[in-house]
């Protein structure tokens, strides 16, 4: 994928440029602040997994400063991108438990329960590889559950309103659609797996475990972040550049 490359529109089907366009990419600027104001545009991109014939996404800083990829390594294969030499990229599995092309029938409570439970260390790990100068794109498979887990947590220490993250993790079901055929279009997930296959779903129910787990320790978000390894200075740093005025820590 990279700026300047142009594609012929004859005889194209819209299909396939919705195959080459990112299909759950977003800007998470904008989001209300319990504190009051709102989180800074341009500092933290989730999207579902970037490929190497995509276009360039509109209304997003693009290329990243840093990529957080939280795929297993085996998940990329033959369609991993080459980002430009610039870019930071940084491999995070932070949970294999997690991955759309084996569990289609696994309930999502069972997986977000699975990650907070044993894999704390490792989503600390990713939010430490957050970049604390420029934009940060954290991206899964779908873009949706390692990503929607991911993305809570920094929401939740950087003090945004429960009800926006909220929305946000469940916004990715109006994209589904997209995400599904740009994987069935790379066979990244089984042949047949629907639209009504639980893993394509966001209950509340499964974030609200995220929060759970986070809030409930006995010393806040940001307790619960250190206990599991977290650079609590490195993330305060990049708290102030996503939400201006907030008080972390």
């Amino acid at each position: 994928m990279g700026a300047g490359v142009t594609f012929s529109t004859a005889g194209e089907r819209d299909s396939d440029r919705v195959r080459r366009s990112l299909a759950n990419i977003r800007d998470l600027g904008g989001l209300p602040l319990v504190s009051g104001g709102t989180t800074s545009p341009g500092v933290l991109i989730r999207s579902d997994a970037p490929y190497p014939d995509d276009d360039d996404p509109v209304g997003v800083p693009w290329p990243p400063s840093t990529v957080v990829d939280l795929r297993d390594p085996s998940e990329s294969g033959a369609v991993r991108v080459t980002w430009p030499a610039e870019v930071r990229l940084v491999h995070r599995q932070v949970s294999s438990g997690a991955r759309i092309d084996r569990l289609a029938d696994t309930a999502l409570t069972d997986i977000y329960t699975a990650m907070m439970q044993t894999g704390g260390d490792r989503l600390t790990a990713a939010l430490n590889a957050f970049d604390p100068a420029g934009p940060t794109l954290v991206h899964c498979a779908a873009g949706k559950d390692r990503t929607g887990v991911i993305v809570a947590i920094a929401e939740l220490l950087a003090g945004v309103e429960e009800a926006a993250f909220v929305a946000d993790y469940q916004r990715t079901e109006q994209n589904i659609t997209g995400v599904l055929a740009r994987l069935q279009h790379r066979d990244r997930v089984p042949r047949g797996m629907s639209l009504d296959a639980p893993i394509l779903r966001t209950p509340r129910e499964a974030i609200d475990l995220v929060v759970d787990a986070v809030t409930g320790h006995r010393g806040g978000p940001w307790g619960w972040f250190e206990a599991n390894g977290g650079d609590v200075g490195h993330f305060e740093g990049w708290v102030t550049r996503f939400a201006p005025g907030a008080a972390p820590g």
